[in-house]
């Protein structure tokens, strides 16, 4: 039996999609060591703030994450 502390992680690879007023410019993939799905997008969105497509001088600038895989 487990002890309740353990925890499981698994590698998962985040896209990272960068948007102008909603328009689609850049994607950034990420694979990030994560105990969940929650987990490893909210990480690959904090990673992306160092990206190069990441730029306070791009109107409108968004982003959104998507889970490509996880093992």
């Amino acid at each position: 039996m487990r002890a309740p502390s353990d925890v499981f992680l698994s590698d998962f690879t985040v896209d990272v999609a960068f948007f102008s007023d909603g328009e689609h410019y850049a994607t950034q993939s990420y694979t990030v060591t994560a105990s969940t799905w929650f987990s490893a997008r909210q990480q690959a969105l904090q990673m992306s703030v160092s990206s190069v497509y990441d730029d306070p001088r791009i109107p409108g600038l968004s982003r959104s994450a998507t889970l490509r895989s996880g093992s």
